[in-house]
This record gives structure tokens, sequence and C-alpha cells, in this order.
């Protein structure tokens, strides 16, 4: 009898146990929960507040707060939010009722209902910190600042329209940049027709 086929068997055996060993002690990442869009998530009993970014076109300018409210409970919920500077939080927005199981966006497009912070921070690509408090609980996010690009045209500060380009005045306050003006074309002039000499 041959001796190499029971060798074979024994070593094969013994790759495959290792192996499934190896499966059972790791995790399976599909079940790792997991924010599949820009923005981050947060919980509050069973308020949930799914996919929150800001948007906003500068540092130092205004921003919206855009996600979604899952209110999950028998009663109206109320969210508001606010930014977190230096560990500090600023005044928050007039709160967005939302009513018991149903969803309502914290922004909605092109100039519709928005939730805003007056002044955010950090430039788009960055993080911000926010808090967001309702009559569930509270709870500080750090979410991701983007610019009112892409999926997020409309849900900008004033719906993301472009402004003029504006320059400082003598008082310290932006006019806004005059339209050039046109000089009027010169009047067309005759030249005296010259008279024969005899």
């Amino acid at each position: 009898m041959n001796r190499r086929i029971p060798l074979a068997l024994v070593t094969g055996s013994a790759m495959v146990l290792s192996l499934s060993a190896c499966q059972w002690n790791s995790e399976i990442t599909s079940m790792k929960q997991y924010d599949p869009a820009d923005g981050v998530s947060a919980q509050l009993g069973n308020l949930h507040l799914n996919n929150l970014i800001v948007i906003s076109d500068a540092e130092g300018g205004q921003g919206n707060v855009v996600g979604l409210a899952i209110n999950g409970t028998d009663a109206p919920a109320q969210v508001q939010v606010s930014a977190v500077n230096a560990g500090q939080a600023g005044a928050a927005g007039a709160p967005l009722e939302v009513a018991a199981h149903s969803s309502q966006q914290l922004t909605e497009p092109e100039g519709g209902r928005a939730t805003s912070i007056p002044t955010v921070q950090v430039p788009p690509g960055a993080m911000m910190q926010l808090l967001v408090q309702t009559n569930l609980g509270q709870t500080v996010v750090d979410v991701p600042v983007l610019p009112p690009e892409g999926y997020y045209v409309g849900y900008g500060p004033a719906g993301g329209a472009a402004t003029s380009p504006a320059t400082p005045a003598p008082g310290g306050t932006a006019t806004p940049e005059p339209a050039p003006t046109q000089a009027p074309a010169p009047e067309p002039t005759q030249t005296p027709a010259e008279t024969p000499t005899s």
C-alpha cells in the first residue's frame, strides 16, 4: 500500500480544520453597523437621525444641516441642532417637529424649510461637531461639511444660489460690483469736399 495517500489525507484534513478555525474566530464584516452614505447617523431612543451632513459654501459662512429624522415613538418629537465650537454649543434654531411614526427632512431642497447653522467654523471637506437636542435626550456627533455640489445642489444656504462678487465700501460694508458701462460711440464726422482749383 502506498503510504503517501494517508499522509496526504492527514495533511489536507489539518489544513481544512485550520482554515475553518480562522473563519470561526473572525467577525463577519457584513454584520457590522455602518453608514452607507456620506453622512453619519445618531440614535436617541426610537428617534433615528440618518445621513447627517452640513452643507456650506465656505469657512465662516452659514450652513444647512441635511439629514432624515425618523420618529418611531407614539408622540411627536422635537429636534434642534446647533454647532459646537471649542466645546461650546451655539444658539439652536427653531425646533423641527417630527410627527409620531413618521419621518421629516431636516432641510428641504431648493429653498424649502431649512435647519441652519449661523456660522460654520471649518471649510468644506472638514468635520465639525453638532449638538442634537430632542425631547428624548441629546447627543454630540461629528459630521462632514460638504459644498452644495453633486447630490447636494440646492441644499446649501439660500438654496445654493450663486452670489455676485462684492467689494468693500468705504464704510466697511459690502456693495455689489457695479455693472460695466459702455461709452457712447462717437458721432460720425464729414470732411468738407475739396473744391477744384482753376
